[in-house]
């Protein structure tokens, strides 16, 4: 419906005077009937997966008219238990965007030109394999190097490199998100940490994010788990040189220098061990080596990490003491992209050892102990090669 200037003022001030007089006729006389909504108009519910990330929930879309109207969280499904974040609220979009790539291009003209034609599947596969063969033929299957991320990577990496015969297959975000706290718990604990931060977000009620930015860049479960144990009332510790949106909602923000996180986490362990606030039973029968982590973290006191952390002292014994009252019900939480300064490796073992005189290694609050479902390999013939890609 289209209105001019003169009619949007004669309706602008009929209603202001029939709202001072209690009623509205101009706008029951001039307004269009209500639009019928995308859920009136729904005619399926197709279950499917998000594709906008990889952690891959299960969403239902909703189909009106023959297109997809809204994509919503599947209610059964443990990911997103019937939510989606925004990115993948936002999958229609992505799905109806008029630059969005549904056919193989193949280009026509010299690089950097951007002339290119449409082409079939079978011609786009067949153009792909004979310009690997040649390059195989030419240089050896050495030459190619497969590089993946996101959900469907393993047939690359996996498979696609080791039928082709070359090693060189990898997962670089790999080793700029993960890598450190893998490795880190590999030597701490004798075991990965896992895709999935194991952390038991439903009985926890202690909670320090290091570096961890939720809210901004998580995981759709994570910021579901992490939201619910705020609402059961489990506190939360910031340390972030950024006011990040979640340091807004801690009960303890730490604003400490970039690069110092490390110090940081020699003191907290300082307190504990001195101060005899860690789980002595826990320690003993599950761990070795506590006598030269004691020597070690003597000299590192609050107030040396003070002047390192540019942190009060006072708060970093009071953050310590405070994981003490709620063990083993603390948690320091593992986030992802953990390569920062150099000493990655190295300031995750200092976590996860934060983590271990707490006692919370295994236990309700804490880490849970992850096992992954036992899934029959594939039947597959003799590769090659045999790349180890990680990841």
């Amino acid at each position: 419906m289209k209105v001019s200037r003169r009619e949007f003022l004669i309706v602008a001030g009929g209603t202001a005077g029939a709202v001072a007089a209690g009623t509205t006729p101009l706008v029951r006389r001039v307004l269009p009937p209500r639009r019928r909504f995308w859920y009136q108009k729904a005619t399926a519910a197709v279950p499917t997966v998000c594709e906008m990330c990889l952690w891959r929930c299960g969403a239902v879309a909703y189909v009106a008219d023959g297109r997809v109207a809204k994509i919503e969280g599947h209610p059964d499904n443990p990911k997103s238990n019937g939510r989606l974040c925004a990115r993948g609220l936002a999958g229609v979009g992505e799905l109806y965007d008029p630059d969005r790539l549904k056919r193989p291009l193949i280009r026509t003209g010299a690089r950097g030109e951007g002339k290119f034609r449409e082409a079939t599947w079978e011609e786009a596969l067949d153009y792909a394999a004979r310009a690997l063969l040649r390059i195989k033929e030419q240089y050896g299957p050495e030459a190619l190097a497969v590089f993946g991320h996101y959900a469907g990577d393993k047939w690359f990496v996996d498979y696609l490199a080791p039928a082709f015969g070359t090693p060189n297959a990898a997962k670089p975000s790999v080793s700029l998100c993960t890598t450190p706290r893998e490795v880190a718990s590999n030597l701490t604990f004798g075991r990965p940490l896992g895709g999935h931060e194991p952390v038991d977000w439903e009985h926890t009620r202690y909670i320090v994010l290091l570096g961890t930015h939720i809210g901004e860049n998580a995981h759709n479960t994570m910021m579901q788990d992490f939201a619910a144990a705020r609402a059961r009332g489990a506190k939360v510790v910031v340390v972030d040189p950024r006011f990040s949106t979640v340091a807004a909602k801690a009960d303890h923000y730490l604003p400490i220098k970039p690069g110092t996180d490390t110090a940081l986490l020699l003191a907290w362990m300082h307190v504990l061990i001195t101060q005899n606030l860690y789980d002595r039973d826990y320690i003993a029968q599950y761990t070795e080596g506590f006598e030269p982590l004691a020597e070690h973290v003597k000299p590192f006191t609050p107030e040396w990490a003070a002047k390192i952390t540019d942190l009060p002292a006072e708060k970093i014994v009071e953050v310590a003491r405070d994981l003490a009252r709620y063990r083993p019900q603390a948690v320091l939480v593992p986030g992802r992209h953990v390569t920062w300064y150099g000493n990655d490796t190295q300031r995750m073992r200092g976590l996860y050892l934060v983590n271990v005189l707490l006692g919370n290694y295994g236990r309700p609050g804490g880490f849970y102990l992850a096992v992954a479902p036992y899934v029959d390999e594939y039947a597959l013939p003799p590769f090659p090669a045999a790349p180890d890609s990680g990841g």
